[in-house]
């Protein structure tokens, strides 16, 4: 199923469809390192190609609390996988808009870091560690990894003067297990688990 045609699946509604999750033998997670996102996920976004058949969603995660979006999308592993478009903050800068409607803003938290393709050393892209402010400005638990291209990848006639920073970033979603008191102690991670990562 393409990602455009996915369909918004709230949480307890489990009859409609299934969460990839829900179809793999127990033991196996869904663990893409930094550079495999950028090559296999969201290059192939950008170049037009077909994405697996996986929960990666086209979503504008500046129009919705993370909250909201994480009711809306079902998410067996406590992570939310979304393609989104990024606008500017001022039309003659690069300065990301972080902010989320009248409901709260994006904060970074890290410099952001260079992603290298293991297999050649090549750098692919960059990663960036955000967390999410309420309008207030106190800090949820909701923390972000944005991963971006080496190039704007913007659409055609995109210009300066556009609005319209990135085409397409992908961003991971989940909360601060230390914070968090939903995330069960038995859930499991990736971490030294290489079968893990080719499902």
């Amino acid at each position: 199923m393409d990602v455009v045609d996915q369909e918004i699946i709230p949480y307890g509604n489990f009859n409609h469809a299934l969460d990839y999750a829900d179809q793999l033998e127990p033991g196996f997670r869904f663990c893409p390192t930094d550079s495999e996102l950028i090559i296999y996920y969201l290059n192939a976004k950008i170049q037009s190609r077909n994405l697996p058949k996986l929960r990666f969603h086209e979503v504008n995660i500046y129009n919705h609390k993370p909250d909201e979006l994480a009711e809306q999308y079902r998410s067996r592993e406590k992570k939310w996988y979304f393609l989104t478009p990024r606008d500017r903050k001022y039309l003659k800068g690069n300065q990301p808009d972080r902010a989320v409607g009248n409901f709260g803003f994006w904060k970074t938290t890290q410099k952001l870091k260079p992603v290298y393709d293991a297999a050649t050393g090549q750098m692919v892209g960059h990663k960036g560690s955000l967390a999410f402010y309420n309008k207030d400005e106190t800090k949820t638990m909701w923390l972000m990894h944005e991963y971006t291209t080496n190039g704007p990848n913007l659409p055609f006639g995109s210009g300066e003067n556009s609005k319209k920073l990135n085409e397409w970033v992908l961003c991971k979603m989940y909360k601060n297990k230390k914070e968090s008191k939903e995330t069960p102690t038995n859930s499991g991670t990736c971490r030294n688990s290489k079968i893990s990562q080719r499902i």
